[in-house]
């Protein structure tokens, strides 16, 4: 069994309109959701192995966050950055088998297509700071697919 958490980042700043999008930080409501939503997924009694982030600003201070509060180990993909669905599950499949739950910090509208495709129908926007958990019924992240995965939980900031 596998565990993976699709992490959106927090709320990001638009008051610095001189920077790019990759380099936007984030806002003050990200600043507040980040640990509060690590500190919830914490209470969920849900141990995760690593945490792998796009190096967006905004997405590795959320992950930053996640990686102090449950103190695992955080690796940065730049590959992650607006990654497609299919990119994002090529990610996971290549994600090394000793690693049972992998946190996965990205961006929409990505997350919100792979967790649809994963799910065969995800109804839901996953909004900033979302957690949406899938748990994959496989000994190998490479045979993830929609055959083997079951939701398993969804939560965010403005529901806690």
């Amino acid at each position: 069994m596998k565990t993976l958490i699709l992490l959106r980042h927090a709320k990001s700043s638009w008051d610095f309109p001189h920077l790019n999008d990759y380099d936007r930080p984030l806002n003050d409501r990200g600043k507040r959701d980040a640990p509060k939503m690590a500190q919830w997924l914490s209470s969920q009694a849900i141990n995760a192995d690593m945490v792998l982030t796009s190096g967006a600003e905004r997405a590795k201070n959320t992950a930053m966050v996640f990686q102090e509060i449950l103190n695992v180990p955080m690796e940065i993909d730049d590959q992650l950055y607006h990654a497609s669905r299919s990119k994002l599950l090529n990610i996971i499949k290549q994600t090394d088998n000793n690693l049972n739950s992998l946190i996965l910090v990205s961006h929409n509208p990505g997350l919100n297509d792979l967790a649809d495709y994963l799910l065969s129908g995800f109804p839901d926007n996953i909004p900033t700071a979302g957690i949406v958990s899938l748990k994959f019924d496989i000994n190998k992240w490479s045979e993830a697919s929609p055959n083997n995965t079951s939701f398993h939980l969804f939560q965010y900031p403005k529901n806690l």
